[in-house]
């Protein structure tokens, strides 16, 4: 019989990404599963275009987190009685989900307080998100494969898409993201910006919500006009597209660098932050360079991507 996996992810964008590895586990160990992907309503889009993830439902966290909402839920899911289900952070509402649905197996990378998994805890203590999710596997088959994330959008002819299609040279740039320690100041962007300028590039800002948006206020608050402005102008398939169309990409640590990973698009990532060991870039699957640290200047990031642009250019 066929076999139904549901994973669980109802974090973030780059959260959804970053599982795909499981997925793709899944697909290698059982090619003739269902691979079932619940997550939160506004990201639905990036889940759907995952390698691998065969259906999609969405649980609006928000709206339907009352135990109500969760029957509710419950009752209109088609996969009664999954062979596992897969629980990312070990969300205790989305454990207790994966019991009322009658889960053969819920395993979790992390110990539940409440709703206790069916498997015992017996993954290894992996860093990187990647091998954290992609390990939750080895409850069912003792092992886990290295195995890159893939994000397979179509092709959208829009209007903002073909015009990134006229540019010279242009190279997507990410400057915030949901932690302000993690993003880029002001001024280093400015810099970088001419720098890039310099290079002949066009970079074309990207962004989504509040804090980007006074981002971008606040470039050309301070004189600086030189670049494409398309915070909050795209969904996720039309951002992968972007990505795709321009082939490289400076981006803080936030959902865009998994996109890039997962188009396999050459990337610097910056983590001003840290957690790099958990969110960067694994350079063995993918074309990537990382920073790390507070003190990185727009020319380290320009060095690494001059660095990143010729490994790439030399293998192909």
């Amino acid at each position: 019989m066929e076999k139904v996996f549901v994973i669980f992810n109802t974090a973030c964008i780059g959260d959804m990404l970053v599982t795909n590895t499981l997925v793709q586990n899944l697909k290698s160990y059982y090619p003739e599963s269902k691979v079932v992907f619940v997550c939160d309503t506004p990201y639905v889009d990036v889940a759907v275009y995952q390698d691998g993830v065969d259906e999609v439902f969405a649980f609006d966290k928000h709206k339907d987190k009352t135990f109500k909402g969760i029957l509710k839920f419950v009752k209109a899911f088609p996969y009664k009685n999954p062979y596992a289900a897969f629980v990312t952070y070990a969300n205790e509402r989305n454990l207790f989900i994966s019991r009322l649905l009658g889960a053969k197996h819920i395993i979790s990378h992390n110990k539940s307080f409440i709703w206790h998994t069916k498997e015992p805890f017996k993954l290894k203590e992996y860093v990187h998100m990647k091998d954290k999710w992609g390990g939750m596997i080895e409850a069912l088959v003792g092992e886990h494969k290295n195995l890159p994330i893939k994000y397979c959008p179509p092709m959208k002819d829009t209007a903002v898409v073909n015009m990134v299609k006229t540019l010279k040279n242009p190279v997507v740039l990410c400057t915030t993201s949901n932690f302000y320690k993690k993003d880029m100041g002001v001024n280093d962007c400015i810099e970088l910006i001419r720098l890039m300028k310099s290079e002949g590039l066009t970079p074309i800002l990207t962004g989504a919500g509040k804090v980007a948006e006074t981002f971008s206020h606040n470039l050309k608050k301070a004189g600086c006009f030189d670049y494409v402005d398309l915070v909050g102008c795209t969904d996720f398939p039309e951002l992968a597209n972007i990505l795709k169309i321009c082939g490289r990409c400076i981006t803080v640590d936030t959902g865009t660098l998994h996109f890039a990973n997962a188009l396999q698009v050459p990337v610097v990532g910056i983590f001003y932050a840290g957690y790099n060991d958990m969110w960067a870039s694994d350079e063995t699957l993918y074309p990537a360079k990382t920073l790390v640290g507070r003190e990185i200047s727009p020319n380290d990031i320009m060095r690494a991507y001059k660095e990143l642009n010729n490994e790439v250019c030399s293998i192909f």
